[in-house]
């Protein structure tokens, strides 16, 4: 499986990341991406004790990293790191297990297509907001592609006839960041290039980060921030009203169970659930090649139907 999420700035925002309720539904060897901002390749010169700590325990989950740049990453030490082909693309190996998928690649991963662009340009530092102090130091203007990457895009965009199932970036195009934000974000070529690929491309979801919201900017593109999810969902939580149950009865299911991660088929379905479950639908669920039933089950245990 595939999981999405936003920004984790250098470490300030990877609390989700070891939240109960966000990841216990990632399994061993499974991918999360990060849509930018990943700010973990910060310092100027080398690692520091800070980021290697953070770094190197992202390296030791379950899961693998991958992460498209933002426009917080010290891009003159980022692109020291050690460059590979993988899964079709190019990326930067951080570690065995946390790869920076580059700019204007193509890559398979567990059967779909994405296309990755990071960048974008800051709205709170640099020259953009005359602030000429952190030039160097906290920004960076590689925060933008070059011309040589906008190339390399444009050959593996022909090269694969404009199409991908998925699209990573950490910004939107421009009439989509204008109409979620309003005047607080700066269009830029980077934005203008976004636009003409959203009506070019053709593609399943595109997701990206970099806007500190968790918000559907179409049907098809979705910002992230707070949210873990799985690839093919939006953003937004599915709200349904009380008593309205998400599985019906024969379903087969994916759910947390007495500690373990298992699968089995709905039995029974209790929409209004029961006081102990405060109200969540529950469910009775015949284990897989098993005997036992995992009765009122909570349906915030299921983890995906199969």
């Amino acid at each position: 499986m595939i999981y999405l999420t936003g920004d984790i700035h250098g470490g300030s925002d990877m609390k989700k990341l070891s939240n109960k309720n966000a990841v216990d539904k990632i399994q061993k060897d499974d991918y999360l991406i990060i849509c930018g901002d990943f700010g973990l390749v910060w310092d100027t010169k080398h690692e520091t004790f800070k980021e290697k700590s953070q770094i190197n325990w992202l390296n030791s989950q379950k899961w693998i990293t991958l992460f498209v740049d933002g426009n917080h990453e010290c891009f003159p030490r980022l692109y020291t790191y050690p460059e590979k082909e993988w899964h079709g693309g190019k990326v930067h190996v951080i570690r065995d297990r946390v790869l920076h998928l580059e700019r204007g690649q193509m890559f398979e991963i567990e059967g779909h297509t994405f296309y990755t662009m990071g960048g974008a340009t800051s709205h709170d530092r640099g020259p953009a907001v005359g602030d000429t102090k952190s030039i160097g130091k906290f920004w960076w203007p590689e925060e933008l592609p070059s011309e040589a990457e906008y190339a390399e895009s444009n050959a593996t965009l022909e090269k694969g006839g404009y199409k991908a199932d998925y699209i990573i970036t950490h910004c939107l195009p421009t009439s989509l960041q204008t109409g979620l934000m309003g005047g607080d974000y700066f269009s830029d070529h980077l934005t203008d290039y976004f636009e003409d690929l959203m009506n070019k491309m053709e593609f399943k979801h595109w997701y990206c980060g970099h806007y500190h919201v968790d918000k559907d900017a179409t049907d098809k593109i979705s910002v992230l921030f707070s949210n873990v999810i799985a690839l093919g969902d939006k953003a937004e939580q599915e709200v349904r009203a009380k008593g309205e149950a998400k599985y019906k009865k024969g379903a087969n299911v994916r759910f947390n169970y007495n500690g373990e991660v298992v699968t089995g088929q709905i039995m029974r379905v209790m929409p209004w659930g029961n006081p102990a479950k405060k109200g969540e639908p529950c469910y009775n669920i015949q284990i897989a090649n098993s005997p036992r039933m995992a009765n009122m089950l909570a349906e915030s245990d299921i983890i995906e139907k199969i």
